[in-house]
């Protein structure tokens, strides 16, 4: 079974050395890019006494495995100065964030806002899907379609997404499956 968790319970995380298990930075947010449904890297904090903003960025390219308690790297080598990062990550574009859009199906269909995105634990950032506020106010869960369009305030998803909302992030497991074999993969 895959376990998944939101964008906002990564924000806050220590970032870990598997070489010898440092924490050598904090996790202050992610850099998602919704035309390819991943996260592309996070930007950091320092640890310690000096605290506040880092300087360097960690690329997804670097990430070992995202987990519910850390997010971990091979060594402190991993991270980079933003002038040396990938270009998604060192400007990402301001259209990216997708949190407040509205998510309409094709037929128009309004499922809700995106709160969130869902990312697969021990993934590098793979998101799987959203967290929504539904029109009814509750959260519901939705799976990432293969094929989507977003601007910068909605997203667009397949009809047959409405049928997937989940109310909980372990019903999103099983309905991940289900929908990806409806609609199709990537």
């Amino acid at each position: 079974m895959r376990m998944f968790v939101t964008g906002s319970a990564i924000r806050g995380l220590p970032v870990v050395t598997i070489a010898g298990g440092e924490d050598i930075a904090e996790v202050r947010d992610l850099i998602y890019d919704p035309q390819v449904g991943r996260i592309v890297g996070l930007t950091l904090n320092k640890r310690g006494f000096l605290a506040g903003r880092a300087r360097e960025v960690l690329p997804a390219a670097q990430i070992h495995a995202i987990g519910p308690a850390a997010v971990m790297v091979a060594d402190d080598s991993s991270l980079t100065t933003t002038r040396d990062a990938p270009s998604d990550v060192r400007e990402p574009p301001r259209e990216r964030d997708v949190t407040g859009d509205e998510v309409l199906t094709e037929h128009g269909t309004r499922l809700g806002k995106v709160r969130d995105v869902v990312v697969l634990l021990g993934s590098n950032g793979e998101v799987v899907g959203y967290e929504i506020e539904a029109a009814s106010g509750a959260t519901g869960y939705i799976p990432l379609p293969a094929e989507f369009a977003v601007s910068g305030s909605t997203l667009l998803v397949p009809e047959a997404t409405r049928d997937f909302v989940e109310n909980d992030l372990a019903e999103l497991d099983a309905a991940f499956d289900d929908f990806r074999a409806k609609v199709g993969a990537s």
